[in-house]
């Protein structure tokens, strides 16, 4: 008692208070962080086969106006892939006739590819949704893969990692990244997406699959039709999320974690455009069940309060008592680049851990900018 009340002394009720939360707040920020280590350690060999052999896969990539840089290519690299039995649909929405002979000519070369043509009229505009919808129709599999003309797989074996996935499940999801470039400002792009990415792979390794990227996503004809396709129509980005959520259970959806599986998208060009996209994708939040609501939020608000605490206390607090703020939060920053480090050599994602713990405090921060500024209405993409 003599004992307790020395502290009491020592250092206030406040301070013993603020030292409690504080390592409340650390524990469940560890807690947190080592459950992501299932994205480094899951074996997706384990679950139970769905399909005796990888089958054949339809690669629909939907082609919005004449991208020549695009044909010669990272088109060529998707043509390219090794170890798979595939095709490319390739769905071209525009009326020029000499991108789309050009697009054709490629069929010489590469028999695996096919081809259709949306004819483009300002007057009626073509959706995303339509003409993947063609692309679907179109295709010979049973099996297939959405990406995009901004996608370029990492390596040759992507469509195989993606088709070996159809072995455990009748939806694929893969991993993607935005293009590494030059500049702290890529890097944080890089490093948002990628924390972005793995919390929602593993939400769908625990049963919980609440998100998905256009830029690789696979699933079943069968799935596909059976809800209709896209809905959300008035959204500029994230219905791929809201159509995964709609055909996925705790059964059907593998995530073949490989360093194969690896694909990336086009980088913003700046923050502008960045915090645009974060606008598109805040849209789609509405939509989510709770539970995908919770998962994605509890994360966020812990680090935030983690930090809030961790500041007041180094503000406030004795010597002592500041000296293990600073070890916790020291502690903490170890942990979380060791787990990061260990997940993004799962899927071969280099140099997005450097700088970690700048990013790790700044983040949360732009996270509440961006969403408290979520504008009501964006105007729609093509």
């Amino acid at each position: 008692m003599e004992q307790l009340n020395f502290v009491i002394e020592a250092y206030g009720v406040v301070g013993i208070a603020l030292t409690a939360v504080l390592l409340i707040l650390f524990v469940v920020q560890i807690v947190m962080h080592c459950r992501k280590l299932i994205f480094a350690r899951f074996d997706f060999t384990n679950r139970p086969q769905v399909r005796q052999e990888i089958p054949a896969v339809s690669i629909i990539v939907p082609l919005f106006g004449e991208d020549e840089e695009y044909l010669k290519g990272n088109f060529r690299n998707l043509l390219s892939q090794s170890s798979a039995k595939y095709e490319v649909v390739a769905v071209y929405v525009g009326k020029e006739d000499s991108f789309y002979a050009t697009l054709n000519h490629l069929r010489r070369y590469y028999n695996h590819l096919k081809t259709t043509q949306i004819d483009y009229n300002p007057q009626y505009p073509i959706s995303m949704r339509m003409a993947l919808n063609l692309g679907v129709k179109s295709a010979s599999n049973e099996c297939v893969i959405f990406t995009t003309s901004d996608t370029r797989p990492a390596t040759t074996d992507w469509a195989y990692a993606m088709a070996r996935g159809f072995m455990y499940g009748d939806i694929v999801l893969g991993y993607c990244n935005w293009a590494r470039k030059s500049g702290m400002q890529n890097l944080f792009f890089r490093k948002h997406r990628f924390a972005q990415t793995r919390n929602s792979l593993v939400a769908a390794l625990r049963g919980n699959c609440f998100g998905a990227s256009i830029s690789c996503l696979g699933f079943t004809k069968s799935l596909y039709f059976k809800v209709g396709g896209f809905g959300h129509l008035d959204l500029t980005a994230g219905e791929d999320d809201l159509f995964v959520q709609s055909i996925a259970t705790a059964d059907n959806v593998c995530v073949p974690l490989c360093e194969q599986l690896r694909c990336e998208d086009n980088a913003p060009g700046s923050l502008g455009q960045w915090i645009l996209e974060q606008h598109r994708l805040g849209q789609t939040r509405k939509f989510y069940n709770t539970r995908a609501l919770n998962v994605e939020s509890c994360e966020l608000i812990a680090r935030v309060a983690f930090f809030v605490a961790a500041i007041g206390a180094l503000a406030t607090l004795p010597l002592e008592l500041k000296g293990v703020a600073a070890l916790f939060m020291l502690v903490r920053y170890l942990i979380v680049s060791i787990v990061d480090a260990k997940c993004a050599a799962r899927v071969g994602d280099k140099g997005i851990c450097a700088w970690a713990p700048l990013y790790d405090f700044f983040e949360p921060w732009v996270q509440l900018v961006i969403r408290t500024s979520q504008p009501k209405r964006i105007s729609r993409w093509k």
